[in-house]
């Protein structure tokens, strides 16, 4: 997929992409499913940190409305940091942290960052930091722990570690 995402695609991609996991598990071997609303998407873990994934990415950015796992599975298997928030009544002091490590996060040389902060009504806390095969939640944001994780970032199991994104 080209770096650069034409707003016609991106509004494919959204509505192809929209909605949760539905129907049977089409493609069980598969890492690319043939629907982002496979049942096949994740590992089972909550968040999920690598298994069956849609085809397309999502580029790096801060969203505010709840993204589809199954395409930011995919930024995973690149290497990507997903940075995800759940607060229904507002946590401002959360979403601030993510995006100010957003923003600290060094860009490519596309220029896109190599991450993307979204809220998701799933995780069971308030906050997660995820890459390929590790995540953290907490009910905080805990700089300590998002290190910790950001640590595994691209090491040798990321299966297209160090990919860049789209911005």
């Amino acid at each position: 997929m080209n770096a650069k995402i034409s707003m016609a695609a991106a509004l494919a991609l959204a509505l192809a992409c929209s909605g949760g996991r539905q129907g049977p598990c089409a493609s069980p071997q598969s890492p690319h499913l043939s629907s982002c609303t496979d049942a096949c998407c994740g590992d089972g873990k909550n968040p999920p940190t690598s298994g069956g994934h849609c085809a397309d990415w999502l580029p790096c950015r801060v969203y505010s409305a709840e993204q589809n796992r199954c395409q930011w599975l995919h930024n995973l298997e690149h290497g990507h940091l997903v940075l995800l928030y759940n607060c229904p009544e507002g946590c401002p002091e959360i979403v601030a942290s993510l995006e100010s490590l957003w923003q600290s996060r060094p860009a490519g040389s596309n220029g896109a960052r190599r991450a993307l902060v979204a809220p998701d009504s799933e995780i069971p806390g308030k906050v997660a930091a995820i890459v390929f095969g590790h995540s953290w939640v907490g009910d905080a944001f805990d700089q300590v722990a998002v290190n910790a994780i950001i640590a595994h970032e691209d090491e040798a199991s990321v299966p297209e570690a160090g990919l860049l994104c789209a911005q």
